[in-house]
């Protein structure tokens, strides 16, 4: 009598959860949790003669997978079932694997046979561990188990199997009535030929239980809080000791455990939530840093720069000309700031950049006075202003630099006093550019009460008479001022 998958799904009474399915293999359960499959051969199959009341021997093959939702987390088993009907009504899932209940486990009028695929250990039936071969006899608590693998045939060593692998194996159960002895082999459904050592034997007279004219055959399989797929390939039985030689071909490659839509939204959402967090993470970054880079160089336009002074320079050309305004290119500080030597980039041209703050408004005026007369000069007798620029609170002006000795005591005197007079805090004070270039040509000097004017402190009181007056009187006494500013290092 031989049953093959095609002749499983036109005689077995399908129950449950079972059915054709996944790629189009014969399953007993699908990824429902907590429920169970039943499968059973419409045909009864008669164990003993009753004309002679003797039983006969038997050998059952079938191939079947377990394709778990966790790849190293069981769900439970399954199990080939003798039973005196076809079905079991009132049966459990989870521990009790679609056969028994809580109720009628035990007892001895179910008269049920079942060798167990176990995949998960339940310590109230003593089960020896999580991926185990048992067999029951009208209840949970195996007789006889071994925990599931195959000796070799060629050097006799056991070797493990895992019931949840997803690969195809292969089950002989063999009952031998004048042994009494049943032999139970689990093996790769690759080889074809049932090792010659069986994993357990059973030593127990089964005839008991299988006294009835019609028996059926049948599988079971079920689900608990973990999902697990159980598949059936082809199942074979002889009424006599045969350890038939069966080639399945090729192995089919069977599917991962199918996922939930939700769940592959859920995780699809997942992936894509966290690559945009770390992409934006990293543009952010890399923002910062170019803006933290730009903040440096950053050149800010006011309304006093559209209307005063000539070229300006950006920072980033000041910085590299001078080094970074390192210690060893200063030239010399004072109240005024600091004066750094450098070199403008791609020029040999040597310049002095004088640093000073305009955090104070007094500050502020000294340098637009500073840049909007000295800067429109062009005479030979002044250190020619070739730009400015402004970066935070600091700002910078750019001469052409002027070694040691370039200026005899009369110029440098005279350029001295020019600074201070158009650097004045009074707007009245300060002279226009004409009288200041009468002034360089010898038209004109200098007032011999200049010292007076610039220590006046009290703006209020100063006439407001044009200082071009001033500059048409002629004077020898400047060499005292002048002096005086010199001894005091300004």
């Amino acid at each position: 009598m031989l049953h093959t998958a095609h002749r499983e799904r036109r005689n077995l009474d399908n129950t449950r959860k079972i059915g054709i399915g996944f790629n189009g293999y014969f399953t007993l359960t699908n990824t429902t949790k907590h429920t169970h499959g039943q499968a059973f051969d419409s045909n009864p199959v008669s164990f003993t003669n009753s004309s002679t009341n003797i039983t006969t021997s038997f050998s059952i093959n079938f191939f079947f997978a377990i394709v778990p939702e966790h790849n190293h987390q069981g769900s439970h088993g399954m199990a080939f079932v003798i039973s005196p009907t076809r079905g079991l009504p009132g049966a459990s899932s989870d521990q009790y694997l679609g056969i028994f209940n809580e109720t009628n486990n035990g007892k001895d009028s179910n008269n049920v046979i079942a060798i167990e695929l176990d995949i998960h250990k339940d310590e109230e039936f003593g089960d020896i561990d999580d991926n185990h071969v048992g067999v029951n006899i009208n209840g949970m608590r195996s007789v006889a188990s071994a925990s599931a693998g195959y000796y070799d045939d060629k050097d006799g060593k056991f070797k493990n199997l895992s019931l949840i692998s997803r690969n195809v194996m292969r089950l002989s159960i063999v009952y031998s009535q004048l042994d009494k002895q049943l032999n139970v082999t689990l093996f790769p459904a690759n080889i074809s030929v049932p090792p010659r050592k069986p994993m357990f034997s059973l030593s127990k007279d089964l005839s008991p239980y299988l006294l009835k004219e019609k028996m059926y055959i049948g599988f079971t399989a079920s689900t608990g809080s973990v999902g697990a797929i159980h598949y059936m390939l082809g199942w074979f039985i002889n009424g006599e000791i045969e350890f038939p030689r069966l080639d399945f071909g090729m192995l089919p490659i069977l599917p991962l455990y199918p996922k939930k839509s939700s769940q592959r939204t859920k995780t699809i959402l997942a992936v894509c939530l966290t690559v945009s967090v770390i992409a934006a993470f990293i543009a952010s970054w890399i923002g910062i840093i170019f803006y933290l880079r730009h903040k440096k160089v950053k050149e800010v336009l006011e309304e006093w720069e559209i209307q005063y002074g000539p070229h300006r320079f950006s920072y980033k050309e000041l910085f590299n000309a001078t080094k970074g305004f390192k210690e060893k290119q200063l030239l010399g500080r004072g109240g005024f700031g600091q004066v750094y030597n450098g070199a403008l980039p791609g020029s040999d041209a040597e310049i002095a950049v004088k640093r000073t703050s305009h955090d104070s408004r007094q500050g502020m005026s000294e340098f637009l006075a500073e840049i909007s007369t000295i800067g429109r000069l062009r005479h030979p007798n002044l250190v020619r202003l070739l730009g400015y620029c402004r970066h935070k609170e600091d700002l910078y002006l750019v001469y052409d630099f002027m070694p040691n000795g370039s200026l005899d005591k009369g110029h440098l005197e005279l350029v001295l006093k020019l600074g201070v007079l158009c650097s004045h805090q009074a707007a009245s004070v300060r002279p226009a550019m004409s009288a200041v270039m009468r002034i360089l040509d010898g038209v004109s000097e200098l007032p011999d009460n200049l010292l007076d004017v610039v220590r006046d402190e009290k703006l209020r009181g100063w006439p407001e008479k044009p200082m071009e007056l001033l500059f048409d009187v002629s004077s020898s006494g400047t060499s005292t001022y002048t002096d005086s500013l010199v001894s005091h290092g300004r």
